[in-house]
């Protein structure tokens, strides 16, 4: 449409005499009679400026439309089922282990030793890439701190440190902390690979181990 109201409006400014081409508006006032030339002119520039408004109608409508479509688009995404599906979960996984954790957390609320049993759940948790949702990452790491610290209180030192990632942390800097060297992070990944599936991935909060040097 913009390409023939282009031609259109070329055409007529070819045939605008030349006498009226100096101007691109029509004065404020025309005279009350017009000849055949300033009539023509007349027309013409009143059409020049049709199709110019009918060029920013043909635009506005464009933007309409996409500002629609945007819309529609905003208002129908579900951030939920988005990051439910970044953990590979469904809805109803979520709200399950939701409900565990509820749990675990009441069970560990009274401080007395955990069992097998509740060592299981929190184990469960905490292997559990829903870990990762913002609903649960801090409130998993600290029972996951909590459990390990009274599981520590059980049982001989084995040699390894064990570290609270903070945030900011990277395996390379933790290295760097530890071993006064970046070379050895992966050193520290082979340790972890049950809670490290990708070594570019940790967050805060989250309880590795540090072998020994």
């Amino acid at each position: 449409m913009h390409r023939t109201l282009l031609i259109v409006f070329l055409m007529l400014m070819a045939a605008v005499p030349a006498a009226y081409t100096q101007t691109d508006k029509l004065p404020d006032k025309l005279p009350d009679e017009l000849d055949q030339a300033q009539w023509e002119y007349v027309r013409d520039m009143y059409a020049i400026d049709a199709i110019l408004l009918l060029a920013k109608l043909d635009t506005l409508a464009l933007e309409i439309d996409s500002l629609r479509k945007l819309n529609e688009y905003t208002e129908n995404f579900d951030c939920e089922a988005e990051l439910y599906a970044i953990v590979g979960a469904s809805k109803e996984q979520v709200t399950d282990y939701r409900l565990k954790l509820q749990e675990a957390e009441s069970m560990l609320s009274n401080n007395i030793a955990p069992g097998d049993a509740e060592r299981n759940i929190v184990a469960g948790l905490y292997s559990s890439k829903i870990k990762c949702l913002p609903e649960f990452s801090e409130r998993v790491a600290a029972l996951y701190v909590k459990m390990t610290a009274v599981k520590q209180t059980e049982l001989p030192v084995t040699g390894e440190d064990m570290y609270t990632v903070a945030y900011g942390d990277v395996l390379t800097g933790i290295s760097l902390k530890f071993y006064g060297t970046v070379n050895k992070w992966n050193f520290i990944w082979e340790a972890n690979r049950t809670e490290i599936d990708d070594p570019n991935f940790i967050y805060p909060g989250q309880l590795i181990k540090i072998p020994i040097k």
